[in-house]
């Protein structure tokens, strides 16, 4: 029987882990890798593939369903599934219909077993052993045949531990940074190529170099950015969406830095709550002084800040959501930023797992409907009231179990 191929899931919502994922693959299969395809759709997937996915938990519902589908149209294919969600509720997502749910980072460990499914070795169904953190130089955020290009990720790893975030669950909370001759490297080959644009994303996008991860470091964020125009590059962009910036981190000298060599003239920022007790309980590790502060700087020094907040937060009371409209109210009157509304969503791993969503009163709704009127704001603030079937759904159908 010939080799069973690697059928890689891709769509809109995973397009750069798949390319990370590629990268991997290629440097740790070495000369002579099984084939590995790319379906956009199930109807390209092969009948005997080792299918693999990548998801977060607002898809997982979605997956959920069209691997049952393939389950039952598919009976010789194969399913493993990484990223977000299987990585925070494994269970959940083995009870779905995979085979295999592979846990945090990918790298060699995820290479091998790759290589022994598709040579015909399979190992016992359930949970793959766990990848150590990965060197970020030893793979580019793209792979080398170009069949998929990326963002480039500068950083991975997050010391802050906001109650609501996967990010130190999946990646640890010690920041590792790409290093400037790697990325050099990779930026080099970008413009080669023929692509002379980059977006840098990291979850912090200031704190690039940082030791501990907190403290920005101005001389690293410099060389990074003066390095990228040194390759060609032609547009550069550091701190806006899908990257965010820390209210602490935005400094005058920092700001400075980026408008001076990016081309970008907005900033996301995540603010999350107008009130400093809620703050605390979601460990966001910044105040609201601190967030009006890092919007005026911005403002300030030629950019447009894009501010995020969460709206149907647990335990959020009256208080806390009049303190957010007020905070929403003073930066859009005075300063002109755009809010983007997020909702509330329990993500497996993390501490608000198992949390309840609050109601979004009338009038948060009413003030971001006005702002959307005058287009500053984006996002649908009703959100979370139709969440709370959505996951009920989910639990019913088996695909959330994890504690």
């Amino acid at each position: 029987m010939s080799a069973r191929p690697l059928c890689l899931r891709l769509t809109r919502h995973n397009r750069n882990s798949v390319a990370a994922l590629l990268a991997v693959l290629e440097r740790e299969l070495g000369t002579t890798p099984p084939a590995i395809l790319l379906a956009q759709h199930p109807s390209e997937i092969p009948a005997r593939a080792l299918v693999a996915y990548s998801f977060m938990t607002p898809h997982a519902d979605a997956v959920g369903t069209e691997v049952a589908t393939l389950r039952d149209t598919h009976p010789a294919a194969l399913f493993v599934a990484g990223g977000p969600h299987p990585s925070g509720d494994p269970p959940g997502t083995l009870a779905m219909g995979f085979h295999w749910v592979a846990i945090g980072e990918a790298g060699k460990t995820f290479a091998r077993f790759v290589r022994d499914v598709t040579s015909g070795n399979l190992p016992p169904a359930g949970l793959l052993p766990t990848q150590p953190a990965v060197d970020l130089d030893r793979y580019d955020p793209w792979p080398a045949s170009g069949r998929l290009f990326a963002q480039v990720e500068l950083t991975r790893g997050c010391p802050i531990g906001c109650a609501f975030c996967q990010t130190p669950a999946l990646f640890g909370r010690r920041p590792r940074h790409r290093s400037l001759t790697s990325l050099e490297r990779i930026l080099r080959t970008s413009v080669e190529s023929g692509h002379r644009f980059t977006r840098f994303v990291a979850p912090d996008a200031f704190t690039y170099g940082s030791r501990d991860g907190r403290t920005p470091n101005p001389e690293a964020v410099r060389n990074l950015l003066v390095m990228a125009r040194r390759c060609g590059l032609e547009k550069v962009f550091l701190g806006s969406f899908p990257s965010e910036v820390r209210p602490e981190s935005a400094t005058p000298e920092m700001l400075r830095i980026v408008r001076d060599l990016c081309d970008n003239r907005n900033l996301s920022v995540g603010l999350q709550s107008g009130s400093d007790d809620m703050l605390r309980r979601l460990h966001r590790g910044h105040t609201v002084k601190q967030g009006v502060e890092a919007v005026e700087h911005m403002v300030r020094a030629g950019f447009a800040p894009r501010v995020d907040f969460i709206f149907g937060l647990p335990g959020e009371t009256d208080e806390d959501r009049r303190d957010t409209r007020d905070l929403i109210e003073h930066l859009t009157f005075t300063w002109g930023v755009r809010v983007h509304a997020h909702v509330f969503t329990p993500l497996p791993g993390t501490p608000l797992w198992k949390a309840t969503p609050s109601p979004v009163d009338a009038a948060t709704k009413d003030l971001v409907e006005a702002l959307r009127g005058r287009g500053l704001a984006t996002g649908h603030p009703t959100d979370p009231d139709r969440l709370a079937p959505h996951l009920v759904r989910m639990t019913r159908r088996g695909r959330l179990l994890s504690d």
